[in-house]
């Protein structure tokens, strides 16, 4: 057989085990990491301030009202368009990331009502204080950002933690390997992120913890280490972390010297 015919007769996992994807497929993992991680950082130190203004708004979503607003939808419209691209191995892991994407967009898209929607703020976007609702109860925005968190974590705990073939999570000594490793860091964000959805849940259901808890932005700081969360564990499935042998960007490189 040809060699031409034998590289097109090529399946994903093989041409990423012959590094022929494996830049491609690493770096989307990354960018699509990389891109959660840096959202609520970049929107906390981008964020022009008034002297009333808090130093940190009650959720990441907030940001879509002040100066950093074209930063939050371009930012969430990027990592879309990443979740969009992405190809897993499986029909469930593209349905999953597919979703995720669809979550991002619409969490763009579709803003918050927001407390904190002031006309005379540095945004384009203040004076949209009306947001679409569904059948005047659910707000989209919501259902978008449940959306999203959701699918991450489906995609972390189930999907991350598959094996490839041969792939051991245990050496012959009972010791882990980095496979191993990788699935309980893949768990643990994945199990993170549901956590911070439950807290959420209750903070919103719980006018008491509200309450005492005053002006601490406690959505922010849970939706926060939720996206932390996510982004840890795509750069851990891109091999950033805890990567098999030599890291993909060493070799890439390498590669080209």
């Amino acid at each position: 057989m040809p060699e031409s015919l034998q590289t097109d007769d090529k399946s994903d996992r093989q041409k990423e085990a012959d590094n022929d994807l494996v830049v491609s497929y690493l770096t989307l993992r990354n960018l699509i990491g990389i891109s959660g991680m840096l959202l609520p950082l970049i929107l906390v130190l981008a964020t022009r301030r008034s002297i009333t203004d808090t130093p940190v708004e009650p959720t990441i979503s907030d940001y879509y009202y002040t100066s950093s607003g074209e930063i939050f939808v371009v930012i969430l419209s990027m990592l879309a368009v990443f979740l969009f691209t992405y190809r897993g191995y499986s029909l469930g892991d593209k349905i999953w990331t597919f979703l995720a994407g669809l979550g991002a967009i619409g969490v763009a898209f579709f803003p918050t009502s927001s407390s904190s929607c002031n006309p005379i703020a540095f945004s384009v976007h203040a004076s949209r204080c009306k947001v679409p609702r569904l059948l005047d109860m659910v707000e989209w925005h919501l259902l978008f950002a449940a959306l999203f968190f959701i699918s991450i974590a489906i995609v972390s705990i189930f999907y991350f933690t598959r094996k490839k073939l041969g792939a051991a999570t245990e050496t012959a000594d009972g010791k882990m390997t980095q496979k191993g490793i990788r699935n309980v860091i893949y768990r643990l964000c994945g199990w993170t992120i549901v956590a911070c959805i439950g807290g959420i849940i209750i903070y919103f259901r719980s006018p008491a913890i509200q309450k005492s808890l005053g002006d601490f932005p406690a959505v922010f700081v849970l939706e926060t280490i939720a996206v932390e969360a996510f982004g840890v564990s795509w750069i851990t499935k891109g091999e950033t972390l805890w990567p098999d042998g030599e890291s993909y960007l060493v070799r890439f490189f390498r590669s080209l010297r």
